[in-house]
């Protein structure tokens, strides 16, 4: 905690210092990124997950946006000590969740360094809570939220825009630990504005082993309601061949003031049954995650809700679970 708190401060001073020295001969502009998901949660099972407080996410960093075509964006994440591996020391540490350097032109952008994939961005928007719960995709292992590489976005027109990456494939928590890379394209398609459809793919080759995840999505949203879909199918889960898995997500919203939504998500998570095998191969992850409850936004910088999780294990032999949350959001 100590080591990340003098990273933090140092970021903090370099910062300040970076930009009086350079507005004395050019012209910037920037803004200052902080992000913070915290709650209360209350456990009514007897599991491993406590009742008690948590802090999910901790994000400080600054994007820099001198006159131009560039653009540059540094953000430090505090990780929780639930993300390390088992049997680590536990403590909080700090990382780059975001290094990247942008250039735009038009309809273009590019972008290089650590910087956020496409696998779960727009979902993750679309669903807009990602304070209460993570996403299908970082849940279950189908990728990652961000990764070292670079990306391209290009508007084609008002209906339809293109993304393509060229990722490392090992997260932001990692460095290359291998030749290979992974590559995604996707599509989003706007017909008018209430409707949108998301279609993703990406593809990496690691120990002669192809992983291939292909999602689609489509989602409705008008000032009433928001409705949304996806289904998810990822090959050769943890690099064994056969370990394939596919799922469904749906979300769901109903604004019944100007500050306070209903809603509601279900996850359904799945695989196949191998060979000679009578059960499938991740049975002990596969069931049902429901998450539903109310919001409430007191501004554009905080968000609070009330709301209920709980996991339906596929067989008697898993352990449900059911807490009940208090989240809350921060960020400018």
């Amino acid at each position: 905690m100590i080591r990340s708190s003098k990273i933090i401060q140092s970021l903090l001073i370099l910062f300040a210092a970076s930009q009086q020295l350079y507005s004395q001969s050019v012209e910037t502009t920037g803004r200052p990124i902080a992000e913070i998901f915290t709650d209360f949660h209350y456990n009514f099972n007897d599991t491993t997950k406590h009742t008690g407080f948590d802090l999910k996410r901790a994000f400080l960093g600054y994007q820099f946006l001198p006159k131009g075509n560039f653009s540059a964006k540094l953000l430090i994440n505090v990780g929780s000590p639930d993300d390390l591996a088992n049997g680590s020391y536990s403590r909080r540490y700090a990382f780059f969740r975001e290094a990247s350097i942008a250039w735009s032109n038009n309809n273009l952008t590019i972008t290089m360094g650590m910087t956020g994939t496409r696998i779960m961005e727009f979902q993750q928007k679309f669903w807009g809570k990602r304070y209460i719960a993570n996403t299908f995709q970082s849940i279950n292992r189908y990728g990652f939220v961000a990764d070292l590489g670079i990306t391209a976005d290009y508007i084609i027109n008002k209906t339809f825009q293109a993304d393509i990456t060229i990722m490392d494939g090992e997260g932001y928590s990692y460095l290359q630990a291998d030749d290979n890379l992974k590559t995604s394209l996707g599509l989003t398609i706007t017909p008018n504005e209430r409707i949108t459809v998301r279609i993703y793919g990406d593809i990496q080759r690691q120990k002669g082993l192809w992983q291939p995840v292909l999602i689609g999505f489509i989602g409705y949203k008008n000032d009433l309601i928001t409705i949304g879909g996806e289904i998810d199918y990822k090959s050769n889960i943890d690099l064994v061949e056969g370990h394939h898995a596919w799922g469904l997500s749906s979300t769901a919203g109903i604004n019944i003031s100007r500050k306070t939504e209903i809603f509601a998500r279900i996850d359904y998570i799945s695989s196949v049954v191998l060979p000679n095998d009578e059960i499938k191969w991740n049975y002990l992850n596969n069931g049902i995650l429901t998450v539903a409850g109310v919001q409430y936004t007191f501004n554009q910088y905080v968000k609070v809700a009330l709301d209920y999780q709980g996991t339906s294990p596929y067989t008697s032999s898993g352990m449900p679970t059911d807490l009940i949350y208090l989240n809350a959001l921060f960020r400018f």
